[in-house]
């Protein structure tokens, strides 16, 4: 082959797997935006399915953990107080999180986020083992009237 021809050949194949690669999506999630109107509590809440992690040894009741984001769009502290996870799987079966005995770390249930965009990881645990693809909804329960129902985004 002609050198120009390789080298043609070369950038188009360079265009194409960028292009492709641009149209990987990100795995789906769950979230919801939480605002009220004067934005002194405003923050978004993100579950992310695909960070499912099952655990199952002698020392330990088994569970599955999944990671979650809370970003505080607020210019104050949010004081995160043991919110729980609600999520309906496909087989109809409701199954909620648990509380951990961490007092620090991903997996405490306590914590503070200070305000001005700042991100906080947490972990949720269930006592069931079940994958990314067994979900059908979830909630973020944070008392008995604040119930919210998370989007989903297929990011496809």
């Amino acid at each position: 082959m002609p050198a120009m021809f390789q080298k043609k050949l070369l950038v188009a194949c360079f265009v194409i797997l960028s292009a492709t690669a641009m149209a990987q999506s990100k795995p789906p999630f769950f979230y919801e935006l939480i605002s009220n109107d004067s934005k002194s509590t405003n923050f978004v809440f993100g579950f992310y399915p695909s960070t499912y992690f099952y655990t199952d040894n002698k020392d330990m009741q088994a569970f599955t953990s999944i990671k979650s984001a809370v970003i505080n769009n607020a210019t104050d502290s949010l004081n995160w107080k043991d919110y729980k996870l609600m999520i309906l799987l496909k087989s109809d079966k409701l199954i909620r999180s648990y509380t951990t005995v961490a007092e620090i770390g991903d997996y405490a249930c306590f914590y503070t986020v200070p305000g001005n965009a700042t991100t906080h990881y947490q972990y949720y645990c269930f006592h069931a083992q079940f994958t990314n693809d067994d979900i059908a909804k979830v909630w973020l329960v944070m008392g008995d009237d604040q119930i919210f129902s998370l989007l989903y985004d297929a990011n496809k």
